[in-house]
């Protein structure tokens, strides 16, 4: 356990705040019996729990996360301009276990960051309830349950993506599957032995579970900061990782992923919506110059939780989007295979356009720049279309034909394709078609690999970059799981 112990001292640290998420001037030092002692502190240290999820200065989370979900995949290819390095290690399939090689010490050393600070808030918090919670007026009591339940959600969060990486897929023996060092305490002398995949699964749930309750309180945030919505919907994305492969389901998982994709759907009034026509391009187009407001996202209707990066920008952008200054474009891109997936007439292919400046055809998703290599897009981590094809996929698993249908085609007409192409599907076609669409709909976005892996299925690329040869991984090699870095 020698490699978590410097993490965890390292992790009592947080970031200066992008202002322009809250109007809380965020920590940059946690102390449970000083700032932690109030409401403003509380809320202030939770703000700074989710700057820490954004990938720039010395922090790098979101990227390294996008990395293995997307650079292990097929929807993207590498450019050929440079040799393999850091920011490509997921790509090559080498999981290097050295803490100076790869994205993956980095984003386990900054996951176990966000889960420490989350930890001694969560601490702050309990010492409140127990002391001068009960002196608050009954406004303040709700923005302090509030807090408590997003930072439950983000732990959650943070772990979910854990296990993602450095866990095998549940459907695996998920009882006997390594999993996670599961910190709860701020407590640097606290290093548990490691969990299970399933243990670590029942903490994510149980966090979720709490946090889905305690932001129920009359608080009022937009879509930048977590809500019982952006839980029920990481739940039903939860119990789809829990599901089993198509092979062989899990019928209670599929259950409760289709449960609450509900809650979302239908129960959280009019508050989301699935963007329609133009409204649906500009959501993901084009957006150099800031004339589609794409910076906006706090206030999308489509979001349920995307983290604001309006203000300070993310790295993400080095990733995939244009280059305006520099003319070499984009890290990775849009694959061959992918660009053939989108037929005439899919309002998708608006979210691929040609760089003028590098000659390559690049997606627009993280396209708002303040400098060449950083973006203001919103980092989309759960939206209203995930939930449709969540709930699909979910009924197609438990033989719900007819319900799964009507859902995919929701997300297929949106996109300006034939209603047709899913009245005609066959009960036996039906679940490639719905891992079809969440693969153009949710492209770049953090779903490609793992959809494969979790499902059973191999992943092949065919390679056209840097690496050179085709690839096929199946979902038992040991390369679709990262090795817990060494230091």
């Amino acid at each position: 356990m020698k490699h978590i112990t410097t993490l965890i001292i390292t992790g009592l640290l947080a970031t200066a705040c992008n202002k322009q998420i809250d109007s809380v001037r965020p920590l940059t030092k946690i102390d449970k019996e000083g700032e932690l002692a109030s409401l403003v502190g509380i809320e202030e240290t939770t703000i700074g729990n989710y700057v820490l999820m954004q990938g720039s200065g010395f922090n790098d989370y979101d990227v390294p996360m996008q990395d293995f979900a997307e650079s292990r995949g097929n929807n993207v290819t590498l450019q050929t301009w440079g040799l393999p390095s850091k920011q490509t290690d997921a790509f090559f399939y080498r999981n290097s276990a050295s803490p100076t090689q790869g994205n993956s010490a980095d984003f386990y050393r900054n996951a176990y960051q966000i889960i420490v600070s989350v930890n001694t808030t969560l601490e702050g918090i309990a010492d409140m309830e127990q002391s001068t919670f009960s002196s608050l007026t009954e406004a303040e009591k709700n923005r302090f349950l509030y807090a408590k339940g997003e930072n439950h959600f983000i732990r959650a969060l943070i772990y979910f993506n854990l296990v993602r990486v450095y866990g095998k897929p549940y459907y695996q023996q998920a009882a006997q599957s390594p999993g996670l060092i599961l910190k709860t305490s701020s407590d640097i002398k606290d290093i548990p032995a490691r969990s299970t995949v399933q243990q670590t699964y029942d903490l994510i749930v149980a966090d979720l579970t709490m946090a889905a309750q305690l932001m129920k309180a009359p608080v009022t945030k937009n879509n930048g900061f977590a809500s019982t919505a952006a839980a029920w919907a990481l739940l039903s994305r939860v119990y789809l990782y829990k599901g089993g492969s198509i092979a062989s389901p899990d019928a209670a998982a599929n259950t409760l992923a289709i449960k609450y994709a509900d809650s979302v759907i239908s129960h959280t009034g009019a508050k989301y919506a699935l963007l329609q026509g133009d409204a649906y391009v500009k959501m993901f187009a084009g957006d150099e110059f800031g004339e589609n407001d794409r910076v906006k996202g706090a206030t999308n209707k489509e979001f349920i939780f995307a983290y604001d990066n309006s203000t300070r920008g993310s790295s993400m952008g080095e990733m995939y989007h244009f280059d305006p200054i520099y003319g070499v474009g984009a890290t990775f891109l849009p694959s061959s295979e992918f660009k053939s997936l989108l037929l005439p007439g899919d309002l998708r292919s608006n979210f691929i356009l040609l760089n003028p400046n590098s000659n390559f055809v690049e997606t627009t998703k993280y396209l708002v720049l303040p400098e060449a290599w950083l973006t203001r897009a919103p980092y989309v981590y759960c939206r209203l279309a995930e939930l449709y094809l969540n709930r699909a996929e979910a009924n197609a698993k438990l033989g719900n034909t007819a319900q799964a249908k009507a859902d995919l085609k929701i997300i297929h007409t949106r996109a300006g394709l034939p209603a047709a192409d899913i009245d005609n599907l066959t009960a036996q076609n039906l679940m490639a078609a719905v891992l079809k669409e969440r693969r153009i709909e949710l492209a770049f976005e953090g779903h490609n690999s793992f959809d494969y892996f979790r499902n059973g299925l191999p992943m092949t690329r065919i390679a056209a970059d840097f690496n050179g040869t085709a690839l096929t991984i199946q979902p038992t090699d040991p390369k679709v799981v990262l090795e817990l870095p060494k230091n």
